[in-house]
């Protein structure tokens, strides 16, 4: 072996390195399954940069008093802040749909969301029907986004789509073309509802094909309000919302 190696030309021995640097793969390792992703949503805060508290051990770092939600337009009932029970909930859910192999493409990612309780922030723009504790239903539109990164057989070396493995650079999933509306309740105690319903395939049509063994990373998944004009889909002057997370009584 090592005879051998002696007489591997420069150019041999560069390729060599390369291959076994980076080996070379037919196809993508992958799970059995992975569906559905269920992430329950908590209100988001500006995280701490100008601290005048400390956090208690064993996570002594340093805190910011008073917490500061990062959405100026929408917030939650809570008795010991604006006021109102603490009746939020919500949650964010993707499950794929497996379709027949072959002629049409019917594999799918649907999105579900659901919010209930969205109240507007007291000092926001986007306040409806009143309660009769805590703020007001919130008027406003929702919208989602957070990042993916594919790796399929769905690549060429030209454009179009193919059957070579690859991996995608880093794109966004986002509802802003058709934004959710929330609806506010006739109850005096609930703020609005927000649902959503949708797929991959409905806002970016032809997105999801069949037999292409898709492995999907999700990152930076946050909601976010629809600003001062209440509108998802100018984002501008939008604030995130919710992000994932749990709470813990």
């Amino acid at each position: 072996m090592h005879r051998s190696m002696r007489f591997v030309p420069l150019g041999g021995i560069a390729a060599l390195c390369l291959l076994i640097a980076v080996p070379a793969q037919a196809t993508h390792p992958r799970p059995k399954a992975a569906s559905p992703v269920r992430l329950s949503l908590v209100p988001s805060y500006n995280q701490c940069t100008a601290a005048n508290r400390t956090h208690g051990p064993p996570l002594a770092f340093p805190s910011c008093n008073p917490p500061a939600q990062t959405s100026g337009q929408a917030t939650v009932g809570t008795p010991d802040a604006f006021g109102g029970a603490a009746n939020f909930t919500g949650y964010f859910r993707i499950s794929v749909l497996v379709g027949t192999p072959g002629p049409p493409d019917d594999s799918d990612v649907y999105v579900r969301m659901d919010l209930t309780d969205v109240r507007c922030v007291p000092t926001g723009a986007r306040c409806g029907a009143a309660n009769a504790v805590g703020p007001a239903d919130y008027s406003g539109e929702v919208g989602f986004k957070y990042g993916i990164r594919f790796t399929d057989h769905f690549n060429a070396v030209a454009p179009g789509g193919g059957t070579d493995p690859a991996t995608m650079q880093d794109a966004a999933i986002t509802l802003e073309p058709s934004a959710i509306t929330c609806t506010g309740t006739a109850s005096t105690s609930t703020g609005s509802t927000c649902a959503v319903l949708t797929s991959y395939n409905a806002i970016h049509p032809g997105l999801i094909k069949d037999s292409k063994r898709l492995n999907e990373e999700i990152d930076d998944l946050h909601v976010y309000d629809g600003g001062a004009d209440g509108d998802a889909n100018t984002t501008a002057d939008n604030t995130v919302f919710l992000r994932p997370g749990v709470f813990i009584p």
